[in-house]
């Protein structure tokens, strides 16, 4: 087998919901490229870096599902590495280098000057286990919504005495078996975790906190687990899309609301934790408390325990501690 060449060839990849724009550093001058940002996408990638037999330095930036799986198809490569970089240290990068226009093109180079410039982290492809259980946990959220809709649709249908006994049967049927998919797959999630010894500490962990069961812990870990470990509870949130945007038109000022960009999956999966812990965990109950004593309304005041929830869950996972009921009050670091 050829020996692979001591050149190290720097990558830029700017990733996208659908495509890949990559710049590529070489002797005569940068390479513009387009990939679809998808598993033939990633394959053809692949095949062009490692055409020449030169080592490759690949950098792209932390944007949840749309990078993760391109980091790692590129991660198996031969002759291959992988840096992940946060987007504000991107971005900051950018800006120090004067860079005023903001395209994919133009985003790809500067991920590219900063492979060849900066410190090289190689970027860890998660374990196997964590890749499965994140799959497992979308799937279950998947059949989740499937089985608020059909509930929906047999309430619509009861309220009616014109809906025939047959369409009710079908779609009583219908719940009852996403219900024991889901029970399905939730045990097998279980059983993956009893069988990963860091993801047995982390289950007990989130579960610490009273209104986090199995289930939700189940959809947490599998989207939670999978961010970089330097991401700040700042960024955490507005990876969620929980981060409060300030609206407003001419002179006036609208309140402010969530941006909603970010992981759909992650919000929902706060959601009914942040209601139950309202409820039935004192220092969480005493947060929603007061925020709805300052004529904050129910729904308001459960998103920014949404948030204050969330913030929490990231640091307990970082640290492997359990929840601390004392730091969860005024003074706990949120991202507000």
């Amino acid at each position: 087998m050829a020996k692979r060449s001591t050149k190290v060839q720097h990558v830029g990849i700017d990733v996208s919901a659908k495509t890949l724009q990559v710049a590529m550093d070489g002797s005569d001058g940068v390479r513009d490229m387009e990939f679809s940002n998808d598993a033939d996408g990633h394959k053809k990638l692949c095949k062009v870096l490692t055409k020449k037999r030169f080592a490759a330095r690949v950098c792209l930036e932390a944007t949840g599902t749309y990078s993760l799986d391109a980091a790692i198809a590129l991660s198996a490569a031969e002759g291959v590495e992988v840096m992940i970089v946060n987007p504000k240290s991107a971005r900051h990068f950018a800006e120090a280098q004067l860079r005023r226009a903001k395209t994919d093109r133009v985003d790809a180079r500067a991920l590219m000057d900063y492979a060849r410039r900066m410190p090289f982290v190689v970027w860890e492809r998660p374990s196997r286990e964590r890749l499965h259980l994140r799959q497992i946990a979308r799937r279950i959220s998947s059949l989740i919504e499937e089985t608020t809709a059909e509930k929906n649709r047999l309430a619509a249908a009861q309220a009616t005495g014109e809906t025939p006994k047959l369409v009710l049967c079908d779609i009583e049927e219908g719940i009852e078996q996403l219900e024991r998919r889901v029970a399905k797959l939730e045990a097998a999630a279980l059983e993956l975790i009893a069988g990963a010894p860091d993801l047995t500490r982390l289950l007990r962990v989130v579960t610490s906190i009273k209104g986090i069961a199995e289930r939700s812990a189940i959809r947490l870990l599998g989207e939670l687990l999978m961010l970089p470990a330097d991401m700040s509870p700042r960024e955490v949130v507005a990876h969620a899309g929980l981060d409060p945007r300030p609206r407003q038109s001419g002179t006036r000022d609208a309140k402010r609301q969530i941006s909603r960009v970010g992981n759909t999956r992650l919000r929902a999966a706060l959601f009914l934790p942040a209601m139950v812990a309202a409820r039935f965990e004192p220092a969480v109950r005493a947060v929603y408390e007061r925020l709805v004593e300052r004529n904050k309304l129910k729904m308001v005041a459960t998103v920014a325990v949404m948030r204050r929830l969330l913030v929490a869950l990231w640091v307990m996972i970082l640290r492997e501690q359990p929840f601390e009921p004392e730091k969860f009050g005024p003074k706990a670091v949120t991202a507000e």
